[in-house]
């Protein structure tokens, strides 16, 4: 018995050196070299927003902003002026005292005047030109935050169009192999005389037909992964390799909830408040004309007979002066009110688009929630389709081999799968999309 034991166990020891001297043998096949990474949904997204222009394009628009709200906080602060000029007098004046004429003033003249000048009211005007800046800086950053939801959908889309792509060129590719073996069985039954020549040509002719459907479906996905590249501003021609990502998974938030994340967060509705805003203080503006200015300035000269102002026997070197002022216009054949007026109607203007646009975001709201659920129902019917259809190909297959069907069923049979294969997929990539564009209805970024 121990001898029957240390046999086995001798045997089993040879068998494991024996498997494990196979698989170290075995080459592993390696990597085709120059095999594009497989790109995330994620990482997609990322490297447009990175790369794109119409986002440097938003993020230029932005710093013009910042710049010109620098610009308009500088109206709140003192300024400071120079000026430098020279003057000569034709000929000189003079008074007769005592029979004697005597000079009162330089023929040449030179002085300069420096001036430091702080407005303390504009009428509202300086505030009004700040705080328009302040929300030209807001609205800046709404059209960001839109450019970069527009093209984190373009990216889906293009995505999704790869993934439609590649699975259309596998049920072609799929249909080709099903047509060239349903022909080889077709050439056999004729060679023995058990199935008609008219058999094989209609086979023959179906395979031509799937061949062409196998060039357009190659086409389209060499366009799909060139628009991706676009998008992403690749070169053109870059091999592309996607993760699949196209889910089933249903959408299970309700409709009112969908409206009422879109009413707060749409970037559309936030820009067209904003414009109301703005509106309202250009109004404002318009009508800080009919205010006074109000300034407190202080002046500082310095005059002479030379370039060198060192003064005269007629002016002293230095002087200066402080001075208030309010200046306001009483009469200016009512430009004012034609302007305010003017104002007002934009003001108007504004809050009728605003009300345009948060109509036009209720309807896309809605229109893209019943796509997504048309989009869901039709999965499941497409799927079930894809199931009667394969089963339906296989008993004709069988009925065809056992010659109690036709070679045109099987040939039926089998455009049958294929457009039903295509169908699930044209319905699998709708719905991923749908969600897509009712996430982008919503305001909401979503890089999964």
């Amino acid at each position: 018995m121990r001898n029957k034991v240390k046999a086995v166990w001798l045997r089993v020891v040879a068998l494991f050196f024996v498997v494990a001297g196979v698989v170290m043998l075995t080459p592993v096949a390696p990597q085709a070299e120059g095999s594009p990474s497989l790109l995330t949904l994620k990482q997609s997204i990322e490297m447009a927003l990175e790369h794109n222009l119409d986002m440097k394009v938003a993020r230029e628009e932005i710093q013009a902003a910042q710049e010109r709200q620098k610009e308009a906080r500088t109206g709140f602060l003192p300024s400071l002026s120079g000026k430098y000029g020279y003057r000569r007098l034709s000929e000189v004046s003079y008074v007769v005292i005592g029979g004697r004429e005597i000079d009162v003033n330089d023929q040449d003249q030179y002085r300069f005047t420096g001036t430091i000048e702080q407005p303390l009211f504009t009428g509202f005007a300086t505030l009004s030109n700040y705080q328009l800046a302040r929300l030209g800086l807001d609205v800046a950053k709404i059209r960001l935050a839109r450019a970069r939801f527009d093209l984190i959908l373009q990216v889906k889309e293009a995505y999704f169009g790869i993934l439609s792509a590649e699975k259309i060129h596998e049920v072609a590719e799929q249909a080709v192999q099903q047509l060239q073996a349903q022909l080889d069985v077709a050439e056999n039954f004729y060679r023995v005389g058990m199935s008609p020549k008219i058999d094989v040509l209609e086979a023959e002719v179906r395979l031509a037909e799937a061949k062409q459907q196998l060039v357009r479906a190659v086409n389209d996905l060499r366009l799909a992964k060139a628009r991706f590249n676009t998008i992403l501003r690749r070169s053109i021609d870059q091999e592309v390799a996607v993760l699949d990502i196209l889910s089933d998974q249903p959408y299970e938030k309700p409709y009112e909830f969908c409206l009422e994340i879109s009413l707060e967060k749409r970037p559309e509705l936030m820009e067209a408040e904003k414009n109301v805003a703005r509106a309202e203080k250009e109004i404002t503006l318009a009508k800080s004309a009919y205010y006074p200015k109000v300034s407190i300035s202080g002046n500082y000269y310095r005059a002479g007979d030379d370039p060198a102002l060192n003064g005269s026997d007629f002016v002293d070197r230095e002087n200066w002066d402080v001075m208030a002022e309010a200046t306001m216009t009483f009469f200016e054949w009512g430009k004012t009110r034609y302007a305010t007026n003017r104002k007002r109607a934009r003001l108007r203007q504004a809050r009728q688009t605003l009300e345009q646009i948060e109509d036009a975001v209720r309807l896309e709201v809605k229109t893209t929630y019943l796509n997504l659920q048309a989009a869901e129902k039709n999965i499941w019917v497409a799927k079930k389709s894809v199931e009667s259809a394969e089963e339906n190909f296989r008993i004709s297959k069988e009925r065809y081999r056992e010659q109690v069907a036709t070679a045109t069923e099987v040939l039926d049979a089998q455009t049958r799968l294929t457009q039903a294969r295509t169908n699930y997929t044209n319905a699998l990539v709708e719905f991923n999309v749908a969600r897509a564009r009712l996430i982008r209805a919503m305001g909401l970024e979503d890089k999964s």
